[in-house]
This record gives structure tokens, C-alpha cells and sequence, in this order.
């Protein structure tokens, strides 16, 4: 079945990903694109222990990630993409990942950036990366959970 959800989220594995996406996406497996947690390996157990049982997971580098991404999207399996933030997503998708849509859906405030929705903040570097994401051709989904409606914010980035 392949990808049935590529995120941005700088939580990464959390709740809203695995039940409020899960119930209704299934995902076999999720995979975690993060340099920081990649190459963390306290921070990597703890990224793949937070995962219920019966979904697999892998935490990999940016650098890895447009090959993987692409392998996935051929596979069997459904699975998740979660991207920390804007930037790594975009870096993917300049090294050759092959996506179409992208849920925004946890950009959480920290000094330097401005509300865009309650759970999208975003500075200069997140607005460029999110416009080259969509110049890419890829639509941009900012929703937290999947029975709410996406919201368009690009004239805000």
C-alpha cells in the first residue's frame, strides 16, 4: 500500500501520530527522517519504544532519506514518514524523494517564531523551506488530526 502518510511534526512519535492518525491510516510502519535522533542512539530507542507493538520503526538520516522514501512508496507495507521540520522534508525532496502531499501538522512555538495556526509556528527558514516544498509541486496539508479540515495558510508563510 505503500506511504499513506508523510508528516511534519518536531514531535516526532507521539499520540496524535500513532492513535489519531493510526485508527484510521493502520500504518505497519513508521519512519522517522532526523538527523538529531539519528544520530543519538539513547534518543533512537526511545523514538522506536514509544511506537505501539504492532507498528515497526526506523529512525534514519536526512541524507538517507530520498532512497528510502522512494522504496517505500513501492512496498507493501503502509507506512508513515515523519520529518522533524521543514527543512530536513524539503532537503528530501531535493535529493530525489518522490512525494505529493505533506501534512504540517506540529510546528511548535520557540523564540524566533510567529503563529501561523495553534499548532503551526514557523521562522523564515520554515516559510522558505514550506514555498520550496510547494514549488516542488507538492501540496501542503496544515491539519493536526485527520477528522479535522486543512486549513490554507500559505498566504501567512
Amino acid at each position: 500500500m505503500s506511504i499513506v502518510l508523510t508528516r511534519i511534526d518536531d514531535r516526532l512519535v507521539h499520540g496524535q501520530v500513532t492513535e489519531g492518525w493510526g485508527k484510521s491510516l493502520k500504518p505497519d510502519r513508521i519512519v522517522v527522517v532526523s538527523d538529531t535522533v539519528a544520530c543519538s542512539e539513547w534518543e533512537k530507542e526511545l523514538c522506536i519504544a514509544a511506537l505501539p507493538e504492532t507498528i515497526r520503526g526506523e529512525v534514519i538520516p536526512v541524507s538517507d532519506a530520498a532512497p528510502v522514501i522512494n522504496r517505500l512508496a513501492a512496498e507493501r507495507d503502509r507506512s508513515y514518514v515523519l520529518f522533524e521540520s521543514p527543512a530536513d522534508a524539503y532537503r528530501a525532496v531535493r535529493d530525489g524523494a518522490r512525494l505529493t502531499v505533506i501534512n504540517v501538522g506540529g510546528m511548535h512555538s520557540m523564540k524566533g517564531k510567529r503563529r501561523i495556526l495553534d499548532y503551526i509556528y514557523v521562522n523564515d527558514t520554515d516559510s522558505e523551506c514550506l514555498k520550496g516544498l510547494l514549488a516542488s509541486g507538492i501540496t501542503l496539508d496544515f491539519r493536526d488530526l485527520p477528522e479535522h479540515e486543512s486549513v490554507d495558510v500559505i498566504e501567512r508563510l
